[in-house]
């Protein structure tokens, strides 16, 4: 009888485990089908570099004040699948109204209303699945792969459609994976011991500022990690300038995104080889190096061939940058510091670069944007330089403690 009870608790485990993944996947494919070929919608309906960086970056803005709210309502209620399939319904649903627009101000109000449900999908997702890798011993990275994977299809497949059909078709991609996913959503069962994620990002930010190699990785997030956000919606524009296609457009990011992991795996080696500082500044530097050598127009074969760049660059920064920020800050302050490094990089980083980078765009040309991310993640790079050559080394966690308190003078 025992035997069988434990037979069906692991039959039930392995279904849930599926239905989590599918979920990832059809979730992160939604996210696929819409940013990387988004600019293909904005260009067919002529809006401006300028008016495509005002819209990229309401989405940063509209995160730092609606993802505390979201966090909130699960954590209070404890309704993380109930939040989650509205959130979920409510962003594809305004998705299929896009196609029934074409001026900047109905686009903009648009992608207003989008991306407040929007901003709830990726930490109330987070939120249910560490709550599963914590309950039966698994990893999350195992579970969130299946996003990168579905992220990877979505942009190439909808690529595709895009060619065949037209923009329109990011859209209906966009709805029909979100719709998807709340089917495997709905087999998944939510426990009270879902991992909390309400984090205010001013909590300890008086304590925080007090660290200099902390306050320096802020500073060189905001301009390596922003370029990083606006290449994802400028390159559609980009490579179709340079010759390519939106076919071609798909590929490129299935290949890019197919590079990170790997990489993210193989930072581990380079961190023990040469320690974590000198493996975010080479990472770094290669993501400088690439938007120079893309600003010069190279043939589309080149930036293909050399796909992997991006996980060098990308996927060591993303697998190196919050070890970073842990063991800089203290252990009281650790969540509200990683909080505060995803405003400044996807925030207020993103927002500024893809103001920015519209506006060079129209004035100029989108080589000259790609100039300008280059050269801001130069600017990135002297804030690492100082990290790893400058007056301040590595703390111990005692005195961080005594850094953050003002205890200990700098």
């Amino acid at each position: 009888m025992s035997e069988a009870l434990t037979s069906q608790a692991s039959d039930e485990r392995g279904a849930q485990r599926i239905h989590l993944n599918a979920f990832y996947l059809f979730a992160y494919y939604g996210f696929g089908s819409f940013f990387p070929l988004i600019t293909q919608y904005y260009d067919s309906i002529r809006l401006t570099g300028t008016q495509i960086g005002v819209i990229s970056a309401v989405t940063p803005v509209i995160s730092i004040v609606t993802q505390p709210l979201w966090g909130m309502i699960c954590d209070r209620f404890h309704i993380r699948k109930q939040v989650l399939m509205l959130t979920l319904a409510a962003a594809g649903a305004i998705g299929l109204l896009f196609p029934a627009v074409s001026t900047f101000a109905w686009v903009f109000l648009l992608y207003i209303a989008m991306s407040v449900f929007q901003s709830a999908v990726v930490p109330v997702s987070d939120s249910l699945a560490l709550g599963y890798a914590k309950r039966h011993n698994v990893q999350f990275g195992d579970i969130r792969m299946w996003g990168a994977v579905g992220f990877a299809l979505a942009a190439f497949l909808t690529g595709l459609a895009v060619e065949q059909w037209g923009p329109a078709a990011i859209f209906y991609s966009y709805c029909g994976a979100y719709l998807i996913a709340c089917l495997f959503l709905r087999r998944i069962p939510e426990h009270t011991d879902a991992a909390p994620f309400t984090v205010s990002v001013f909590k300890g930010l008086t304590q925080l500022i007090r660290l200099p190699r902390f306050v320096l990785f802020l500073a060189a997030t905001f301009f390596i990690f922003g370029t990083i956000n606006a290449h994802n919606i400028w390159f559609s524009l980009y490579y179709q300038h340079i010759g390519g296609t939106v076919a071609g457009v798909g590929l490129a990011f299935l290949l890019f995104a197919g590079s990170e992991a790997p990489f993210m795996k193989i930072a581990g080696y380079f961190v023990r080889r040469w320690g974590l500082e000198l493996t975010i500044l080479l990472s770094s530097t290669v993501s400088a190096l690439r938007w120079l050598w893309y600003s010069t127009a190279p043939d589309t074969t080149w930036v293909i061939a050399l796909f992997f760049i991006q996980g060098l660059s990308v996927g060591c920064y993303l697998a190196t940058a919050a070890q970073f920020v842990r063991e800089n800050t203290p252990a009281s302050l650790q969540v509200t510091a990683l909080a505060i490094y995803a405003s400044i990089g996807n925030g207020l980083g993103s927002m500024t670069c893809n103001l920015v980078g519209g506006w060079i765009k129209d004035t100029f040309s989108i080589l000259e944007t790609y100039l300008f991310f280059g050269l801001a993640s130069v600017a990135g790079l002297i804030p690492l330089l100082i990290i790893r050559f400058g007056p301040w080394k590595h703390a111990s966690a005692e005195q961080q403690e005594q850094f953050a308190s003002g205890q200990l003078s700098r």
